[in-house]
């Protein structure tokens, strides 16, 4: 398998293997953080969407969970007190 690392430019995310990465780098994208070893560009590709939607799915959950609960809370207290 190969690595591969991650590049953006304008929204666009594209798969580039180790070797041709300076390329890439050099016509003005960004590299992002995630490198994965996949057998293709687009099963690389798949497992960085599925890493960056879990990161969104624990942000969601890190932002919602205290509100949730300080709802919860102050309905407790203003129904019990």
């Amino acid at each position: 398998m190969t690595v591969y690392y991650f590049f953006s430019k304008a929204g666009k995310v594209i798969a580039v293997e180790q070797s041709a990465a300076a390329d890439w780098f050099n016509q003005g994208y960004q590299k992002e953080f995630e490198e994965v070893e996949a057998a293709t560009p687009q099963a690389a590709l798949k497992r960085f969407h599925d890493i960056r939607g879990e990161q969104d799915k624990n942000l969601w959950a890190f932002a919602t969970g205290p509100i949730y609960f300080a709802a919860i809370a102050l309905l407790v207290y203003l129904f019990f007190t």
